[in-house]
């Protein structure tokens, strides 16, 4: 019984270590590898998600999360390709891919759409 106890305390050690990241101990251990980030306070990773660092509620949130919370509904996830092939991404609705294919978010339409590079047209 007393293991019990000792592996008890030792994960509220942890845990309360965690709140002040505002991370759990279970939030660590699903988080994914960060592979890239854009904008102010977001990240995206390896599963294709991006996330949005909130500091007023200092946790993390995923972009359509990050959206809802001002009553936006989004559709940003999934992303319209593969993290693998995500060449640049400064902003969450804007990309450019490794083959060139660009990529934008269109909030009026709520979907994404590829524009292609620019130069075709003038």
């Amino acid at each position: 019984m007393d293991g019990v106890r000792d592996l008890f305390r030792a994960q509220r050690r942890r845990d309360s270590r965690c709140s002040e990241t505002g991370r759990s101990a279970a939030d660590r251990r699903t988080a994914p590898k960060i592979v890239g980030v854009y904008g102010v306070g977001g990240v995206i990773g390896e599963d294709g998600t991006l996330w949005q660092y909130m500091p007023d509620q200092k946790k993390w949130l995923s972009i359509d999360a990050a959206f809802q919370r001002n009553g936006d509904q989004t559709k940003i996830l999934p992303l319209p390709v593969a993290v693998g092939s995500i060449q640049f991404m400064e902003s969450w609705g804007f990309l450019v891919t490794k083959q060139g294919d660009v990529w934008h978010y269109d909030l009026d339409q709520n979907k994404w759409e590829n524009i292609g590079p620019p130069g075709g047209e003038e």
